[in-house]
């Protein structure tokens, strides 16, 4: 069980010590732990959110105003961390990236009615490689890469099914935005009975309030926000004859 002391100390650099002393007095926090059979799923870490280059983000949104920048690029080396590691431990990985607006299948929703640029505008088929996975995290054969219109990983796509097919009991999450997709995902994957593990360093977002606000929500009530070495020394138990 997670004593108030816990809470606070875990988030006091981020939080006002009477919020935090709030939500652990009433009960929030408490661990949930790693499960045993664990996937690994990379929220769109994808060119249009992340950029072609570790730009600051007031230039990174000139280029693609869906892109977090230097922001996104400081959690690619953490990412890549987890991927050896989950690779290494042959856990299933599943990358997920918006769906291209030029899809037929692409299904925009109320998109378009949050924000100026009306519906997405990255991604316009042809050259365009905003909804591909970063080359320096690049998917390996055999992983799943899914297409999705809504921010949760679970909407409209195939990605319970497939966890089911495995035996998967327990997610860990990384990628972007934490606010965002990989807050969406997390609550889904809450929703559907599976331990939730954030990796904290591989996980990002364009500003810091709602990315701070996001990981601190999903550690009360969802899952756990964790370091990402803490990850990496639980995957590493899960190699074949550790």
């Amino acid at each position: 069980m997670t004593r108030p002391a816990d809470v606070i100390r875990k988030w006091e650099a981020h939080f006002p010590r009477e919020e935090l002393e709030t939500l652990a007095k009433a009960g929030y926090g408490n661990r949930l732990g790693f499960g045993s059979r664990p996937a690994l799923l990379v929220v769109d870490a994808t060119y249009s959110f992340c950029g072609p280059e570790p730009l600051p983000i007031l230039d990174a949104i000139e280029v693609n105003r869906r892109s977090c920048g230097d922001r996104a690029w400081a959690a690619l080396g953490p990412i890549r961390e987890l991927l050896t590691a989950a690779r290494a431990a042959a856990v299933p990985i599943v990358f997920s990236t918006m769906r291209d607006p030029a899809s037929p299948a692409y299904e925009p929703g109320l998109w378009g009615a949050k924000n100026t640029r009306g519906v997405e505008d990255g991604g316009t088929g042809g050259d365009s490689r905003d909804n591909e996975v970063l080359d320096e995290i690049a998917p390996r054969a055999g992983e799943l890469v899914l297409a999705k219109d809504k921010p949760s990983i679970f909407a409209g796509t195939g990605l319970a099914a497939y966890l089911i097919a495995r035996g998967v009991d327990s997610l860990i999450v990384c990628g972007g935005t934490s606010s965002g997709c990989v807050y969406a995902t997390a609550v889904d994957g809450f929703s559907h009975n599976y331990r939730v593990t954030v990796a904290r360093e591989a996980s990002f977002d364009r500003v810091d309030s709602p990315h701070w606000a996001a990981l601190l929500d999903i550690d009360m009530k969802y899952g756990d926000v964790v370091d990402t070495g803490e990850v990496l020394e639980h995957l590493a138990t899960l190699r074949p004859g550790a």
